[in-house]
Parts: C-alpha cells; structure tokens; sequence
C-alpha cells in the first residue's frame, strides 16, 4: 500500500471516530459549518433549528450577528419577524423560534430574562380546513404566550395555568385568554373569553 493511500486510511479512521464521540456526546444534533446567509452568518444550534425548520424560505435571512441572550444564552433576529433563541441548559440545547405578537408579549414581560424565561418549543399553529391560521403558541420554561386573530397574544402562567390546563387550555370551557394576569392584594385573576380564572 502506498504512503498515499496509507494517510487517505488513517484520516478515514479519525473522521470515523470524531462521528461517533460526536454522536455518543450530549448533544445529539449533527453539527455543522457556521454558514453565511446574506450578510451574516448563522451558527451552532440556531443553524441546525433555523434550517431545520425551513430557513431562509420560511424566516428570511438573518437580519443580525449572533447575540448574547440573558443568563448565557444567544439569539438571532430574522427578516420574517422572527428570532431564534438557544440556552445550552434549556430544552437540551435545542434552539427555538418565537416571533410576532408572541415574541411581542414575551418581550414586555423581558423575555429571556423575566419570569416566561427561554422558549421550550418552535411556535404551534393550529390551522382551519383551509390552511389559515387559527391560532398560534409557544412554551416557555414559565408558562405559556397564546395568540389569536380575535383575542391577541397573551401570557399564562403559574397557577392560572394549572388551573386552565385541567380545563383543556383553549378547548374547554374558558376559550382563550383575553387579558394578562391581574393581581389584586393576594389574589390573580385572568380573563379568557367564556370566564375567569382567580388563584387562590
């Protein structure tokens, strides 16, 4: 065998084996090269979550670099009014997408930072027979944000939350939240379209 052929063998074997301690480690997404998409680029597991989820045909290009998100998080801002966050502690490591009047109604209750902190899941649509948007939400590490074209986007957490879950969220009997969580002395209130939910 040739000195040639001999060294094409041995970088076989070490791609081989940076496979498998990539598979075999904590993170399981594939990972790739940080790729540019118009001016800037997009990297680590923003990249695989952006792409995976249809990139620049679903979200647009990146609109910005890279950013420091709170508690040693990241982000990324894209042109279809989105923005992809990743925590390394959070859901995995998965980054996730949250846009619009959601991200809207996250970011006045400080985002990241406030009390819905990361997003744990991509933006949950429900569509009617003819493919429109009906509804939409995503979940937090504190709770939820729902939207509607009837009722806007707004928050449900804590005990409120627990209470509307067992009541099968937007398809029981209260519907969707119509406001933001009240409290008055002791006691939270939140209205949604068919009653309110109190705590305690």
């Amino acid at each position: 065998m040739s000195a040639m052929s001999i060294r094409r063998v041995q970088q076989g074997v070490v791609a081989a084996l940076a496979l498998a301690v990539g598979v075999s480690g904590a993170c399981v997404a594939v990972a790739h090269a940080d790729q540019q998409v118009g001016r800037y680029a997009v990297k680590g597991q923003i990249e695989v979550s952006y792409f995976a989820s249809g990139g620049t045909s679903t979200w647009g290009a990146p609109i910005s670099p890279e950013r420091v998100a709170p508690h040693g998080g990241r982000y990324q801002d894209f042109a279809r009014d989105t923005s992809f966050y990743w925590h390394p502690g959070v859901d995995g490591g998965t980054a996730h997408q949250v846009g619009g009047a959601i991200r809207a109604a996250w970011a006045h209750e400080k985002g990241a930072a406030g009390p819905l902190g990361y997003p744990t899941s991509d933006e949950l649509r429900a569509l009617n027979s003819f493919s429109q948007v009906t509804a939409a939400y995503n979940q937090f590490q504190g709770g939820v944000v729902y939207w509607s074209p009837t009722t806007g986007a707004h928050p449900v957490w804590g005990e409120i939350l627990v209470k509307w879950t067992e009541a099968k969220r937007e398809a029981g009997q209260y519907g969707y939240p119509i406001g933001d969580e009240v409290r008055s002395g002791d006691t939270y209130s939140q209205k949604f379209q068919r009653g309110t939910i109190t705590w305690p």
